[in-house]
Formats: C-alpha cells, structure tokens, sequence
C-alpha cells in the first residue's frame, strides 16, 4: 500500500510544483524552397499552462497552424512531463531568414537559421518579358529552387492619383495546388479590383517546365506619394510524398507518386509576390476645381423627354444622362445631378443613379445613368444651360471637356387652368339690336326719329311695348315648362346631349388606367392619369399638381398616400400602390364654383 500512496504523492508534486523547466526549439529543415513551408517544434520540460510568445515570427513568416501536446513518463520510477507545441511556418521571403528566440514561461529558446532558396535570378528564362513593354516589373526570385512562385508586373510606375494601374500577376507552379486562393492584402492607400478571367499556359524556366495561371487587376492609388503596396499572397495546399526503403527496388513504385514516393496527405504552402512600389502624382493645378476624373477617354449623352420643349406648368420634362469612362469604375464617376445647372423656376428631382462596370480590352468602363426630372412652377421661357464635364486624359496628359448644349424649355399653364373661349355677354339695358352682329351687305339703318314726329302718335308705342312685354311674359313661361320637363327626362333617361358622353368616357377611362397603374406599382403612370381623371371631375378648376389635389380632397390619409406617389416620381424610390387604389376609388363631388350658372337659376340667355 506504500508504494502506491508514494507514487500518488509524486504525481501531485509533480502537477503542483513546477520542476525546472528548458524549452528548446526546433526545425524539420534548416534549407527550404521559396513557397516550401517548415515544422518548428517547441518543447517545454515540465508542466505549464502558459502560452508561448508567437508574435516575433510574424515578421518574416506566416503562422499557418498551430498544435499542442503534453506527455508524461515514468521511467524506473522516475517522472518527467513535457509540453510540445507545434507551429507550420510559411515564409514571407527568399533569402537567409532567422527564427528569433521565443519566450515561454519565463524560459527563452536559442535564435534558429532557415535558408530559403529562389532569391537572386527573377528574370531567367523564356517568357522573362511578361507583361506590357517595358514595363516595371517585381519577382519573388528565382524559378530554378522554387516549385511554387510569384510574379509581378504593373504597366506604369508613376500613376496620376487614383487613375488606374494594370497589374499583372503570374503563379509558377510544378505541383498540382488543392484550395488555392490568391488575393492582395487590403490597404487604406489603394484599391484593387480585378478584371478579366485567369489564363493557363505553360512555361518554360531555367530547363524546368511550369504550369502558368495569369490574373490581372486593376490598381486605383489613393492617395500621392510614393507608395509600397503588399504584393499578392497565394495560399493552398501541396501533395506530400513519402519515400520507403521497402519501395526502393520496386518497379510500379512510380503508380504511387512521383520517384518511388507515395502521396502522404497535403501540406499548406503560402508564398509573398513582391511589393508594388509606386511613385503617386498629385492632380495637377491645369485640372481645375469641378470633379476628379483621370481616364483614358470619356463620353456624355443625353436624351430628352418630351423632346418638343414644351410642357404645361406641372408636367414634368426628363432627362436621361449617360457618362462612360475608359480606365474608371462607374463609383468613381460623380453625380450629374450636382452638376446640371438650372435657372430660377424650375427643380430637379434625380432618380437613382445606375451603376454599371464593364471589361473594355485591358481595362475597365464604368458607366452611369441617370435620369432626372425637372417640373416648372409657373409659365414661362427657360434656358437649360450646357451640361460640362471636365476630365483628365491620362494617355494625353491634358484636361478635356464633355458637353450636352444648352437647351430652350417653353412651360405653358396648366391643362386644368386653361379657360374656354369668352362668350360675349351684352352690357346691361343693351336691346336686341346692340347684341344682334352687323351682315355684310346690309345697306345702312336710318337714325330713329323723335317719338313726336313719328307718325301715328305716342299711342302706337304704348300699344307696341305692352305687346312685346306680353311676349316676354310667354317666353319665360314657355322657357319654364320646357325646363322642367328636360329635368324629368334626366331622372329617368340618359342625357340626350351627346356632348356629355365622352367626358364621362374620358373619366371613366382616366380612372381604370389610375387602379391599374397602381396595381402595377408604375408611380409615373399613377401620377398622369389620376391627375387626367381629376381634370375631367373638376374642369373649372382642376388640380395642378398632387399637393392641390391632396388640399382639394381633404383626407388625411390620401394626402399621405399621394405624398409618397409624389416622391417615388421624382426621389427614386420605390412605391406600392396597392392602398392608394383602395382608398381612392373615387374622387369626391365638387361644390359648383360661385357665378358659375349652377344651381336653379336661369339658364344664359347667349348660347
């Protein structure tokens, strides 16, 4: 019973006071290949659970992975414990790196060399020349050592600001890559963007052959100066092959991979391109103080509508707007709202612009559309100035211009407010004969002479005045009956004046393309024909925009409605007309404006 208590005793000893600790560290190989990874092993005599201290590898290497483990023997009696941790180191560079002491528990590991071959002879070889002419051009080295590298190539070193930088990058490879991924590292000071589909080939390095993957980019700088930009990073995994001894003598050792050795799993590899160094200008002084636009070539149109140039007070006119531009992304194009001038009376109301980006050859055309609306106020003669646009031509070196022409806008008055010819009215105690028009060819009247000198005497007048005023009296009566009997016709029969059928048509047609407008959800077609259908309710006075009509109808919850159709015409948003159409089924009765005829009062005597 002693012996097992003794040993359970030094068991507790041993995980409750920590025995004198050395770590050590270790490589799997001291040379590697550019691309290659390497196993540092670090061990930790006793128990612990602290971390090691990683972070001083992070200057010349990527951490890949990392792993833990702890052991504990006996051995006649005598215990020992360890901790092992594991970490899968990807080098950032070729050349003679060093893997610096590391801190754990207090314990420091010995500083470690690693020689990481392929630096010194970039450029060997067929195909050395890639890329545009003489252009600059970066390597991570030399292809003979290395079965996996990169290489980079940008057609300009010196760009204007945020003008763009083609940058080619090529991936070499003599083994087949699983997950492969290959990305630049993100930077506040550029932006990067690619363009285009990778292309295979193979080629031809220092007697070796390599397959060949090519991506291309496009680089916009953010700001000037000189600039080092990290290079691209490809990250993945390798096949790793085993060698036995028992396969030595084997003739279909080959089957199992590549000189006897069989695939034994994959390992990760991530291998560093070069960085992009570039020497940044500024925008120069000649490019003005308007918008920043540095492209190989820019185009502006523009389409009117209507294209009469004529429009009512209330109408809206649009203006479809197209700028392109060689060697730009369509974000980095300015709003064409911000820059159409206008003259006082008339508002712009710009619909959501539409971004699109598009491969032109080695580059990229970013185009934006944009649509605006413009809506007079009050009537009148507008000139639309010219729209301009300033740009930088980068292949020129000199700033340029785009421009629509100016265009003329005549606003007349409203539909709705728009009057019917005036009818001659005669003044008050005119006779017959003052409203009756002169025929041509009527010979002239004689003056009418005195009463005293007519003959015949003042009795005759007297007889003839009682006369017609009796005739007077049975036209109104006549006028009377007649009226009352067109009125119970009307009750019980349809109009027999033609001349009111088709303004019921007209509003019965205004109002079926509202509701159906409405339940396509198309605010512009909602807009005109509610408006059309409101004219035809109320011709003496109709609406002139849906703001009046919200104020003529009176109802909170249709002004509402009928506030969001507005924005959705002219601020580019979307817009459901489904309760719209449910709460304006139809349009309210309009009281008869005053002096207008209406009611029971007699009928104009002039028709």
């Amino acid at each position: 019973m002693r012996l097992p208590c003794r040993a359970i005793a030094l068991v507790l000893a041993l995980l409750g006071a920590p025995l004198h600790a050395a770590v050590r560290a270790s490589l799997d190989s001291t040379e590697i290949a550019t691309g290659d990874t390497v196993q540092l092993t670090l061990n930790h005599e006793g128990q612990t659970n602290e971390q090691p201290d990683l972070t001083p590898l992070q200057q010349d290497f990527d951490l890949l992975s990392t792993s833990r483990s702890s052991s504990v023997q006996i051995i006649n009696g005598n215990m020992s414990a360890s901790v092992q941790t594991q970490v899968t180191l990807a080098p950032k560079h070729a050349g003679q790196l060093v893997v610096p002491p590391l801190s754990w528990a207090g314990e420091h590991t010995a500083a470690l060399t690693l020689l990481v071959t392929g630096a010194g002879a970039g450029a060997g070889g067929a195909g050395a020349g890639a890329g545009a002419s003489g252009a600059p051009r970066t390597s991570t080295g030399a292809p003979g050592a290395a079965k996996v590298f990169l290489e980079t190539s940008v057609d300009q070193s010196d760009p204007f600001v945020q003008a763009a930088v083609k940058v080619t990058v090529r991936v070499f490879t003599t083994e087949q890559l699983y997950q492969a991924s290959l990305e630049f590292p993100s930077s506040n000071d550029a932006l990067m963007q690619q363009i285009g589909s990778d292309q295979n080939f193979k080629q031809l390095r220092n007697g070796q052959d390599y397959d060949v993957v090519e991506r291309r980019y496009l680089l916009f700088p953010q700001r000037s100066g000189s600039l080092s930009l990290p290079g691209a990073v490809l990250a993945g995994q390798v096949a790793v092959h085993a060698r036995t001894d028992r396969f030595g003598n084997d003739p279909f050792a080959d089957l199992f991979g590549a000189a006897g050795g069989m695939a034994a799993g994959t390992k990760p590899i991530r291998v560093h391109g070069d960085p992009i160094n570039l020497n940044v200008r500024p925008r120069p002084a000649e490019s003005g103080s308007g918008s920043w636009i540095p492209a190989r070539d820019v185009t502006l149109s523009g389409q009117w509508h209507p294209d009469t140039g004529q429009v009512h007070v209330g109408d809206p006119v649009t203006l479809d707007l197209r700028l392109q531009a060689q060697g730009l992304t369509a974000a980095q194009l300015p709003s064409l709202a911000a820059l159409l001038p206008l003259p006082d009376g008339l508002k712009a109301y710009p619909d959501q612009a539409k971004l699109d980006n598009s491969q032109q050859a080695d580059t990229v055309q970013g185009t934006r559309e944009q649509n605006i609306a413009l809506i007079a106020d009050q009537p009148g003669q507008f000139v639309i100035p010219a729209l301009t646009v300033s740009w930088w031509d980068t292949k020129a070196n000199q700033p340029r211009e785009v421009s629509l022409p100016a265009r003329s806008l005549t606003v007349l008055p409203a539909v709705a407010a728009a009057s019917a010819p005036a009818i001659p009215v005669p003044a008050p105690g005119a006779g017959p004969a003052a409203a009756a028009p002169a025929v041509a060819g009527d010979a002239p009247r004689p003056s009418a002479a005195p009463a005293s000198t007519l003959p015949g005497g003042p009795w005759i007048w007297i007889g003839l005045s009682v006369g017609l005023g009796i005739l007077w009296v049975g036209t109104l009566l006549a006028w009377w009956i007649s009226r009352r009997h067109k009125r119970g016709t009307a009750r019980s029969t349809a109009p027999a004046s033609g001349a009111l059928r088709p303004v019921m048509q007209n509003a019965a047609s205004a109002r079926t393309q509202f509701l159906a407008a409405c339940q396509r959800n198309d605010a512009a077609a909602a807009r005109r024909s509610l408006l059309a259908w409101a004219a035809v309710a109320w011709p003496d006075a109709a609406p002139s925009g849906l703001h009046a009509l919200a104020a003529r109808i009176g109802d909170e919850k249709i002004a509402a409605r009928l506030a969001e159709l507005d924005r959705a015409c002219y601020g580019g948003v979307s817009w459901n007309g489904a309760e719209l159409s449910q709460l304006l089924r139809e349009l309210p009765k309009a009281a008869p404006a005053r002096g207008d005829g209406g009611g029971d009062g007699l009928a104009p005597l002039y028709h």
